[in-house]
């Protein structure tokens, strides 16, 4: 990933946050300067092997060993950073929908895997990280409420119990002492309408803040 000739910037926070909104956003303001980008998701689901596990996880279908859920995100982070980000950062900038963070995090919260653990693994295999992190930070009961006005089956995590718990994970892994040596990370917090639900801050200039933390104009 040494030769990356453009940036990595990786979107983070409880479902229902905002982050399909802000990626949104940041793609139209990468627009304007006359840079195309290209986002992705948490997985590759390159391997068979690793995804079946993952879904497992994800879907509370059944249980796997620490070691081997660790290894299955391991085996899918490597593949994302080797079949596409290598090959996109040559040519555009990268938006990433979650990324490693999304992995420690809820492996910490709802499976009980320390994320300094997971994180320490994946740098030993030298997974590669984003240049900055941005943290839509929004309160677990914002979350649910914009959650609760998609259209789609509540995942099981979904909770007030555990979206607090992942909420909790992310302050303490991003703004705490739970991991180090993390990329920069910016905390954006949207507004709060009456009905609970979150809105763009236009008050907040997030894409001219990433900008600026990148290096670029805007």
């Amino acid at each position: 990933m040494e030769d990356r000739k453009f940036p990595y910037i990786a979107l983070e926070g409880l479902n229902g946050a905002g982050k399909s909104t802000l990626r949104n956003s940041l793609e139209e303001s990468f627009w304007a300067l006359g840079m195309n980008v290209y986002t992705i998701g948490q997985h590759s689901w390159q391997s068979p092997g690793a995804a079946r596990v993952i879904l497992d996880i994800k879907e509370r279908r059944r249980e796997h060993p620490p070691e081997r859920v660790q290894l299955a995100y391991l085996d899918d982070r490597r593949a994302q950073g080797e079949h596409i980000l290598v090959r996109a950062l040559r040519e555009v900038p990268v938006i990433g929908d979650r990324s490693f963070v999304s992995d420690i995090v809820y492996l910490q919260a709802l499976d009980g895997i320390a994320a300094a653990e997971t994180f320490a693994l994946y740098r030993r295999y030298e997974v590669p990280l984003p240049d900055l992190i941005v943290h839509v930070d929004v309160p677990p009961e914002t979350a649910l409420a914009n959650l609760g006005k998609r259209e789609r089956h509540r995942k099981p995590h979904e909770n007030p119990r555990q979206m607090r718990d992942l909420a909790d994970a992310y302050e303490s892994v991003l703004w705490g002492s739970a991991v180090d040596g993390l990329p920069p990370v910016l905390r954006y917090r949207p507004a709060i309408a009456a009905d609970g639900t979150s809105y763009s801050n236009p008050e907040d200039d997030i894409a001219a803040r990433v900008f600026a933390s990148l290096g670029l104009g805007h």
